[in-house]
């Protein structure tokens, strides 16, 4: 395979897109979406008794025409179409034209092994995340979340034929859409489950800088092209990417300290619609791992360096993942809260232990931290930690009952 032109594949895609207005958090994931894309099915990190592909739902939330969501996906869009032996998919796409795509994209490679394997990867870039899931379809989103994970096999009912299924499924999307068009195309019960935990949401609030006018320069002309040709490349690649010592390290110690602040009830999203998105979140990150290897090199090793990178990517993301539900169920808890606080009013003083026991069917640990934000801005509770144990004591501040 020949050498790269560029030293890093996302830095010199960043560099490219700098003079347009889309949010440099936009640029990014797309960047990273392009890249997937090219991997397609024929990379993945073996994981115990599944494979990791590299496949990645991204949606880009904004205001519509303020954070020029639209131009950041069409400049994605443009590089990738110029790859070979990359099957897009139209936006404006159906269940069963997706399904359709997947079934004419089917192609095969031989892996370093030399097992020859099938898959059926496709790509899809939609500007407006209505058009392409419609409204409220639980079915299209259904498959969606079984496409995600990369199935070896995939069996669906067809109408004429009956059953049928698709080989190597590998289903990589990104989309954009205003907030409250959420409300319309997510019902209710979606929020919070098996789909909206396998997307990534990259919300902003308006365009990263004012551009009035931008003819492509000629050094940007050619950083156009070497991205072109290296991300051909990166489509060339194939097998098993792997940890070296120090990225093991790094994410097992990642793992092991999150896994403990969740059972603190420490989250990296407090808003509890995330609650399933957090219980994912290792796997989005060893994906992002790959990638961000994939961008810099050939060796397919996932080091230290492909660890920072990704975490601090995600993490960066995840300080306004928690807008992107703005409008959706507002006031969904103002029933438990007043429980809890008439219960807390009660009894006086109780800890967080105790509340817990008394409410368990009713709330988990990221509801009651909401809770406990909404019991202090009332000023009606204090809240305070118990020096040796670090158990939460919750007083009430007004006349007890």
């Amino acid at each position: 395979m020949s050498r790269r032109e560029l030293s890093d594949w996302l830095t010199g895609y960043i560099k490219y897109t700098e003079n347009s207005e889309p949010p440099l958090s936009y640029h990014t994931w797309c960047g990273i979406s392009v890249i997937a894309g090219a991997l397609q099915r024929k990379v993945w990190l073996s994981w115990g008794f599944e494979m990791i592909y590299p496949n990645m739902y991204i949606v880009l939330v904004g205001p519509s025409g303020k954070s020029r969501k639209g131009i950041a996906i069409g400049i994605a869009k443009d590089i990738l179409n110029e790859v070979p032996n990359v099957s897009l998919s139209s936006e404006a796409a159906t269940r069963e034209a997706v399904i359709n795509a997947m079934k004419r994209s089917i192609t095969n490679f031989q892996a370093p092994d030399g097992v020859v394997k099938f898959h059926c990867s496709l790509t899809c870039f939609s500007e407006e995340l209505s058009v392409f899931l419609g409204q409220s379809d639980t079915k299209f989103l259904a498959n969606l979340t079984d496409w995600y994970d990369s199935k070896n096999l995939w069996r669906y009912e067809t109408i004429g034929r009956g059953l049928d299924s698709l080989q190597g499924v590998c289903f990589n999307f990104l989309g954009g859409t205003a907030p409250d068009w959420l409300q319309s195309i997510l019902p209710q019960e979606a929020v919070g489950g098996g789909y909206t935990a396998r997307v990534i949401f990259v919300v902003e609030e308006a365009k990263g800088k004012t551009v009035a006018k931008h003819d492509l320069t000629e050094d940007e002309k050619k950083l156009q092209k070497a991205l072109q040709r290296d991300l051909e490349k990166i489509s060339q690649l194939v097998g098993p990417y792997t940890f070296d010592a120090d990225g093991e390290a790094a994410y097992i110690a990642w793992y092991e300290g999150e896994d403990a602040k969740a059972k603190k009830g420490e989250y990296p999203i407090e808003d509890p619609r995330f609650a399933s998105y957090t219980e994912r979140r290792a796997t989005h990150l060893r994906k992002l791992m790959m990638i961000m290897s994939a961008s810099r090199g050939d060796e397919m090793t996932l080091t230290k360096r492909d660890y920072d990178r990704a975490l601090s990517v995600l993490k960066t993301t995840e300080r306004k993942m928690q807008k992107t539900f703005g409008g959706l169920g507002q006031a969904k808890y103002s029933a438990v809260t007043e429980k809890v606080m008439q219960y807390v009013q009660l009894m006086g003083t109780v800890s967080r232990s105790e509340l817990m026991r008394k409410f368990h069917r009713d709330v988990d640990g990221q509801v009651l931290k909401i809770i406990e934000e909404l019991m202090m801005m009332t000023k009606l509770v204090d809240i305070d930690i118990v020096p040796r144990s670090g158990e939460k004591v919750y007083k009430w501040l007004g006349t007890k009952k």
